[in-house]
């Protein structure tokens, strides 16, 4: 299976705040050629099925919707609303909260997880989970994220690849560790500025080697890279449009070409 292309709106949130900017940013979207997108952080005030007719009018797909796991966990219901109205069939889940990165915290979590994964498989939608790089720290020698795969085989796996790398894994190790769990990645990339502070930036202008990983996810089945970039130094549009030129270069295009 070859990994197709897409974009994962958080990376506009400060251009998601108003039913016309939501409109107007799914069509600069669609314009540059992105198909397929992940929603999150779309203001509240915008009503969902606004952002429903959005999608139909631009032409966009949303593949999946994300949020953290303590709005998931006290808002359930909302979400299977968004994820119906959307029409996405899978919902993520981000981040182990910090305060329960212990033993008895990551059985906790995976309760809760394995109760939300078993509530929403009635309503046809599947549930992922997204590690941030705190969640790769060891936990009774075992890294956090492994502890929750291990207890949660009915949960897929979406990963950041920004995330695993500053979390000190190899990120074409967990592809294959996890072969068949994973359908979505997240393509985002940093570099230092000369003070040493991080920044992220368009795809292939940062630090990480992203031609091993793009073969990894095209040879482990990854169904979708999507881009993903919350800050900028220049126009935010610009760096989508930028990351999007590096993946089709790099062999992964949309699956409506």
């Amino acid at each position: 299976m070859m990994t197709s292309l897409g974009f994962q709106a958080s990376s506009l949130r400060p251009y998601l705040t108003t039913t016309d900017e939501v409109q107007h940013t799914f069509r600069k979207l669609h314009n540059m050629g992105y198909r397929d997108v992940q929603l999150q952080w779309i203001d509240p005030a915008v009503p969902l099925a606004f952002t429903a007719e959005a999608l139909r009018e631009t032409g966009l797909t949303c593949i999946a919707t994300q949020e953290d796991f303590t709005i998931v966990r006290n808002n359930l219901d909302d979400y299977i609303t968004m994820n119906r109205l959307w029409e996405s069939d899978s919902l993520c889940v981000s981040t182990i909260p910090r305060e329960l990165m212990t033993p008895d915290g990551i059985v906790e979590f995976c309760d809760a997880m394995g109760q939300m994964a078993e509530t929403l498989d009635e309503h046809g939608i599947a549930l992922t989970f997204h590690p941030l790089w705190f969640n790769y720290e060891y936990i009774n020698g075992i890294r956090a994220i492994d502890i929750v795969m291990e207890r949660l085989p009915q949960v897929g796996l979406t990963i950041c690849m920004y995330h695993t790398v500053r979390g000190g894994e190899d990120p074409v190790a967990l592809l294959e560790r996890y072969q068949g769990r994973v359908n979505i990645c997240h393509f985002k990339d940093s570099a230092l500025s000369t003070e040493g502070k991080e920044y992220l930036v368009p795809l292939g202008q940062g630090r990480i080697d992203w031609l091993p990983i793009f073969e990894a996810c095209h040879r482990t089945g990854v169904r979708w890279g999507l881009v993903e970039q919350e800050n900028w130094q220049k126009d935010a549009f610009d760096c989508a449009r930028e990351s999007l030129d590096y993946l089709t270069k790099s062999g992964i295009t949309s699956a409506h070409l």
